[in-house]
């Protein structure tokens, strides 16, 4: 059973090593977006507050239409009648997808922030914080937009129905991810919230998700 399950964990990752080059698109249009931003506000004093709800902002963007199009072709009527028939339970396999588009979409930021930084002005002696900021918020942004994703699958019109589902709950983790910067970010009870609304959207994501999925497959 740890031999198929360990199994399992590779192929989720070599499909997602497959799909590298559409995160690269994306955060391809996370750098110009925050370029065009910068260079429309490089006269103008901003706090760098702004210069974050923009980069969260565009985070979100890019997550939703990541996990959208990965569920798309993941979940297609073929190949969810293989999952379905797979020996682990449609919630264990929807986690491993979720934790393999985390890890994909947490290394394309880490890699890519020092040219957001630059793009947008942002001081450097945040670059860890930030980005640790971030890998904590794409915990829950991945795990909330699979659940709208699996849902929106089979309507005609998606990304209008994922943005209405998702966006209240992206709400609170763009405010304490702004609000954070006036914390002390050396100290981990400044992080706290970030693993809360993640573990419970973990509760609940998994099952909802696969429960959508079940209903699609029928």
């Amino acid at each position: 059973m740890i031999k198929k399950f360990y199994a399992l964990c590779l192929k989720e990752w070599q499909l997602m090593l497959l799909k590298n080059t559409q995160t690269l698109i994306l955060f391809c249009f996370i750098i110009i977006a925050s370029s065009i931003f910068g260079l429309a506000l490089r006269y103008i004093q901003i706090d760098s507050k702004i210069s974050m709800a923009v980069i969260w902002i565009l985070l979100f963007l890019v997550v939703i239409i990541k996990v959208e199009k990965v569920y798309l072709e993941d979940f297609s009527d073929p190949k969810i009648q293989q999952y379905l028939t797979s020996i682990f339970a449609l919630e264990v396999i929807v986690l491993i997808k979720n934790i393999m588009i985390y890890i994909n979409l947490t290394l394309f930021f880490l890699i890519t922030s020092p040219l957001i930084f630059l793009t947008l002005s942002l001081d450097f002696k945040f670059f860890w914080q930030i980005n640790i900021l971030a890998a904590l918020s794409l915990l829950s942004l991945v795990f909330i937009s699979s659940i709208t994703a699996s849902i929106s699958n089979s309507k005609s019109n998606r990304l209008a129905i994922t943005s209405v589902v998702t966006l209240p709950l992206f709400i609170p983790i763009l405010i304490f991810s702004i609000g954070a910067l006036d914390m002390d970010l050396g100290n981990i009870n400044s992080y706290l919230f970030f693993f809360a609304y993640f573990l419970l959207n973990l509760a609940f994501s998994p099952l909802l998700t696969s429960f959508a999925l079940k209903k699609l497959s029928m």
